[in-house]
């Protein structure tokens, strides 16, 4: 997070003083959500982790944050239960696609053997109703981070995403978009519908770019989408050399 890019976003983002609501879909340990109030120390911040002894280390790294709701779910775009897949001894990886954890996705087993996981249920919300139930009308900061559920949770929220009450959006793409069979093209394709722009995250700076065919690399790691009308962030986060 220090060297990718993820940092310098959060640091650029102070310079808009407006981040006021922030969602962390995939919270993990809270590592990027520690950071995240290490640069906005008054934001209000919901975070989702869906593996329940993940979400137990979460609870205990964020105790003495305040301002912050911990919940013990996930986001999808219909509300109920989903069979997901975890490693305890890898904390990192909780999917709902059990290919994950095959030998082939070297990014993850760096030519170890097949993992040993489980399933368990585990209950999702469609976004989209978890913000109505909790009056919130914009969200500032939408980071997802969920193991091939990417196109799930931000299909869970297409009421926020038509009426572009979501300033910004990071989310994954990298090997396990093989799994999921949500290419780069068809995250541009959901953004462009409800008229965002999206560009990749540099270390220090973000491409934003129209989609071609040579980006379909799945070396990742994050990207970003902006609404079109947003003019001051994309020149705030742009390259400009």
């Amino acid at each position: 997070m220090h060297t990718n890019g993820e940092e310098w976003l959060l640091h650029e983002l102070q310079k808009q003083k407006q981040i006021k609501c922030v969602f962390d879909v995939g919270a993990n340990t809270g590592d990027w959500l520690v950071l995240c109030r290490k640069h906005h120390p008054n934001v209000s911040i919901h975070a989702f982790e869906i593996a329940p002894p993940t979400f137990a280390k979460l609870s205990k790294n964020t105790a003495a944050f305040s301002n912050i709701k911990l919940n013990p779910l996930g986001l999808s775009d219909s509300s109920g239960e989903i069979d997901v897949f975890l490693d305890d001894s890898a904390d990192y990886l909780t999917s709902a696609y059990r290919e994950v954890f095959g030998p082939e996705f070297e990014a993850f087993n760096r030519g170890e053997k097949d993992r040993s996981f489980k399933a368990i249920k585990a209950r999702v919300v469609r976004g989209d109703v978890y913000a109505r139930e909790n009056n919130i009308q914009t969200i500032d900061f939408l980071k997802v981070d969920v193991e091939g559920m990417e196109k799930s949770v931000l299909r869970g929220f297409s009421d926020m995403l038509q009426k572009g009450s979501i300033q910004l959006i990071q989310f994954e793409y990298n090997t396990t978009n093989i799994a999921s069979k949500f290419l780069l093209r068809d995250a541009y394709q959901l953004f462009n519908e409800f008229g965002y722009v999206v560009g990749k995250l540099y270390p220090n700076y973000v491409e934003f770019r129209k989609y071609h065919y040579r980006h379909e690399d799945f070396c990742g790691l994050n990207m970003i989408a902006v609404h079109k009308d947003n003019l001051d962030l994309q020149k705030l986060l742009g390259n400009h050399c």
